[in-house]
């Protein structure tokens, strides 16, 4: 970023002796916190962001704390306009492109909430954005289709203000804020439409404020960032997914029921005894190229020149390559999505609660370099399995709408939009890595990871023993085979077990059609 004329200084701490921080800085320094501390946010709060190099506006200071870090580490990188402490960025002349924000051509001049609704507009997005005019307004050359009615419906909603005048808040982000605060409090659907109605009243005759939980919702709805909710047998024999089975009452497989009634507000209601969570995994994929953010990243692997005597990526690796020779018809295009598929469970409750164990089935794209596909937002909850006990066996019950997903994605793909190259394509998806722990191995597989057998690679050729006194299976001593034959640790007699060297080659890996 180029530095600003009349903040040259903040790059200029140290004197020409290196020993002094100059007086134009720390006049600089005097500057940044009087005009922090003269916004009214920072006045109640009484504390600031410190945007040293070292804190980088995450951690809130006092005052003369902020001053000393400034002086003593320098700002951070890049931080020529001072938007967290209140000011804001000057406006940034249009720049003409054919990129995703044709408008500005630069992402962080829209609001967070007009970002979203950016990256959830899905296919339709890149094509009609053409269609708007130079001023970005709601004037377009021709009606929009449908499914380009909905992201100007959308982009109309985050821009309109929640009544005239008001700046800080429109009608998609008062919405999304009182879900927001109404999930993290827990605050009942009764008490939620009594705050909004109090609202509604309280704010300007012309407000756009929800009416209530209901309104709030289906204002938020096209967003797409709801979930799919599919009941379950107790046992986890089945669940109420397939057409065939969505009106069955039943479980098929062994009789139990599926409802309970329950007595609420004075009416007996059937509430499902279990149900499971999906959020549907081929918009979240096609949101990723609907983004120019994100898109020009999806081919990173095969642009990016990288050391070959290095490990830096997933697509380094000889599964990766190995999986290019298999199927080239698959990686001749660089956008075909590669995941990996993490399972594994976790006590939603705390050490004083009752036993609960909760799965949730994680998907991640490899596409993306490094520093992005392990950050939060491309780590995809798909599932969440209910407990109170873990699945077990029955695992692959659970994930079957998964599992439709990635075949479809698979066999024949779906037309996706691709808003950095402008132009569609079908795209494909494969799963090449489960991540998890031995269990959840034995869970996500069928293998039985218990006892002598447990070993996939060994199994009746295992080296594991049973220990004399407690009984229980050991793989001790087991990795020995699998060193060079000429290692030293083969002949140590002393370090492993007792008065024992190992001459015997590593199993045999089995072939496809083995197993």
């Amino acid at each position: 970023m180029e530095i600003p004329e009349h903040r040259k200084w903040m790059v200029n701490r140290m004197g020409p002796d290196q020993r002094r921080v100059t007086d134009e800085y720390m006049a600089g320094v005097f500057e940044v916190a009087q005009f922090a501390w003269a916004q009214e946010k920072f006045k109640k709060e009484g504390k600031l962001r410190c945007p040293c190099k070292i804190c980088k506006c995450k951690k809130h200071q006092l005052v003369g704390d902020v001053m000393g870090h400034l002086c003593m580490k320098g700002f951070m990188d890049g931080y020529y306009y001072w938007t967290n402490h209140g000011e804001k960025r000057p406006p940034i002349p249009p720049v003409v492109s054919n990129n995703y924000y044709k408008c500005s051509g630069v992402r962080e001049d829209f609001n967070d909430f007009e970002q979203m609704v950016m990256d959830v507009a899905g296919p339709s997005l890149g094509t009609y954005i053409e269609q708007q005019t130079d001023e970005c307004g709601d004037q377009i050359r021709e009606d929009p289709n449908p499914e380009a009615k909905i992201f100007f419906d959308m982009l109309k909603a985050a821009q309109a203000p929640l009544y005239n005048g008001c700046e800080n808040y429109s009608e998609l982000s008062a919405a999304i804020q009182a879900l927001s605060i109404k999930s993290d409090f827990n605050i009942s659907e009764t008490c939620f439409n009594q705050w909004m109605d109090f609202m509604g009243k309280a704010l300007p005759n012309d407000n756009r404020m929800p009416e209530n939980f209901y309104r709030a919702k289906k204002s938020v709805e096209k967003l797409g960032l709801g979930c799919i909710k599919i009941h379950c047998c107790p046992n986890g024999c089945m669940i109420y997914y397939f057409p065939d089975d969505k009106n069955l009452r039943s479980c098929k497989i062994c009789g139990e029921d599926r409802y309970k009634s329950v007595i609420r507000n004075g009416k007996v209601r059937e509430v499902p005894l279990k149900k499971m969570w999906y959020f549907p995994l081929i918009p979240r994929f096609q949101r990723l190229y609907s983004s120019m953010q994100t898109a020009s990243q999806m081919s990173w692997h095969r642009e990016n020149i990288r050391d070959p005597c290095y490990l830096s990526h997933p697509s380094d690796g000889e599964a990766w390559k190995h999986f290019d020779e298999r199927y080239p018809k698959f990686s001749m295009d660089p956008r075909n999505v590669r995941l990996g598929l993490c399972a594994d469970g976790f006590a939603s409750f705390d050490q004083t609660g009752r036993t609960y164990s909760c799965w949730p089935i994680i998907l991640t794209p490899y596409n993306l370099p490094p520093w992005m596909c392990m950050r939060r937002e491309f780590l995809f909850l798909t599932i969440i399995i209910p407990g109170p006990s873990n699945p077990k066996g029955k695992i692959d019950v659970y994930m079957q709408p998964l599992i439709d997903d990635l075949k479809l994605l698979w066999n024949s793909g779906v037309m996706t939009y691709d808003v950095s190259l402008q132009q569609n394509f079908i795209m494909k998806a494969c799963l090449l890595w489960t991540i998890n722990d031995f269990p959840a191995y034995g869970m996500l597989s069928g293998w039985m990871t218990m006892g002598k057998l447990a070993c996939p690679i060994c199994m009746e050729n295992t080296k594991a023993f049973t220990l004399q006194h407690s009984r229980k299976t050991t793989f001790f001593d087991c990795h020995r085979q699998f060193l060079p034959f000429d290692h030293c640790y083969r002949r140590n007699k002393n370090s492993f077990r007792k008065r024992k060297d190992e001459t015997t080659l590593p199993p045999q890996r089995l072939t496809n059609e083995e197993i």
